[in-house]
């Protein structure tokens, strides 16, 4: 009686021990096949060890993470349950799924899941399963790897969701009005590149600079404690080249465009709101945003911009560029112009020599031309525009002689 009571005690101990050992180790092994030499007879080990293998293996191994569609009390949809949208779309012919949803998304065709199917993934030899569950994904893999999902394989999706999109759609110009919830969105095929871009040569290479550091600054900002956003006030008159210089940011960049048109905007809420739907990558564009008729309007813009600018709101979200367009710098508001709101000013002025130069270059295939001499002399006392520079060119792109000759008689004019 006794020797079976202490049998069941050091059974009792040794369960215990093992169920510690299992939740730290999730492993079954010689620290098993040590602890049962001590407490368990020699005929049971290979039952009891097989069972506890069961147990682990069917109870402690699996971990769960669930990622919803909306952000926590919101109705702006989560970036990531985007990005594991877009990723699984690519994994569909893998699978064995049965049934999934097929809808037009603009010009595509977008494959999504269907709820309660399953699709499995491996990343560096670990196998994951993604289920649809109501208005969430939830992804599941063995406990052991949840370090390595969440510092590794979640980032991969989120890569390569973004690698995808550029791929499928190119950039994207959203244009938001009093409907900002519901944006019109264009496929942005705008050509113009720094490449072809006609600026001063010093003005365009310091602005690629910027732009690197920007893009490339990610820790910088974090360690200033600066929110990781660049502010670009462009001026110039009307066919200056300011509409070219954001498509060219955006080319170079890989950003879709938002347009926000702030004579819509009627609250600091609506522009709150504006700003939590715009996502991270964007470059968020105020074209003219000086203009406005009333004074009492412009007043309020100017109040809604730097609240848009400095509050709390312009830290949600991250790597995103804002750019906004005048006419006239004389009739921005000064306290707009500080650093921090608008890092950078860059200045479209009427066509230069080098500016000209490559246009002639863009329409005429022409590097140089007698005509050439002349053409520096007129534009040094003449204001005219890159873009009535271009149109001029345009007129007989057959024939670059003639083309610079009537250029020479508009200039002359």
């Amino acid at each position: 009686m006794l020797s079976s009571i202490v049998t069941v005690a050091s059974f009792a101990a040794f369960a215990m021990v093992t169920r510690s050992v299992a939740n730290d180790v999730l492993t079954v092994g010689k620290e098993f096949r040590a602890l049962a030499d001590e407490f368990i007879p020699r005929e049971y080990q290979d039952y009891y060890i097989h069972e506890m293998k069961k147990i682990i293996l069917n109870n402690d191994s699996q971990f769960t993470v669930v990622i919803d569609e909306y952000q926590p009390q919101s109705n702006v949809q989560d970036e990531m349950f985007k990005a594991v949208e877009t990723y699984l779309t690519t994994k569909v012919d893998e699978s064995s799924v049965r049934k999934i949803n097929v809808c037009k998304n603009k010009e595509n065709l977008s494959v999504k899941l269907n709820e309660n199917e399953e699709i499995f993934d491996e990343f560096d030899g670990v196998q994951v399963k993604w289920s649809k569950i109501g208005s969430c994904y939830e992804l599941t893999f063995h406990n052991r790897h949840r370090f390595m999902i969440l510092e590794s394989y979640l980032p991969y999706v989120l890569e390569q969701s973004n690698a995808i999109k550029s791929e499928e759609s190119g950039l994207k110009y959203h244009m938001i009005d009093e409907k900002y919830h519901e944006p019109k969105t264009v496929i942005l095929d705008n050509p113009m590149t720094f490449k072809t871009l006609a600026i001063e040569p010093d003005l365009k290479k310091s602005i690629i600079e910027d732009l690197n550091n920007f893009k490339n600054g990610k820790e910088y900002y974090r360690r200033i404690g600066k929110a990781w956003k660049r502010g670009y006030l462009i001026h110039g008159p009307s066919g200056t080249g300011k509409s070219s210089l954001i498509s060219s940011i955006a080319n170079y960049l890989n950003y879709d465009v938002y347009d926000i048109d702030l004579s819509n905007v009627d609250s600091d809420s609506q522009l709150k709101n504006i700003l939590l739907e715009i996502p991270s990558k964007s470059i968020l564009v105020f074209e003219d945003f000086d203009e406005c008729e009333n004074v009492q309007n412009r007043k309020d813009t100017f109040s809604r911009l730097l609240k848009f600018m400095d509050g709390m709101w312009s830290c949600c979200g991250e790597e995103r560029i804002f750019v906004f367009t005048t006419k006239c710098i004389d009739n921005v508001d000064y306290t707009l112009l500080r650093p921090g709101r608008m890092d950078m000013h860059i200045h479209m002025p009427y066509c230069t020599f080098p500016a000209f130069k490559q246009l002639a270059f863009n329409y005429l295939d022409v590097e140089d031309h007698r005509l050439f001499e002349r053409i520096d002399e007129l534009l040094q006392y003449v204001n005219v525009t890159p873009a009535e520079v271009a149109g001029e060119l345009m007129k007989c792109t057959r024939d670059p002689t003639l083309s610079l000759e009537r250029l020479v008689a508009y200039l002359e004019r």
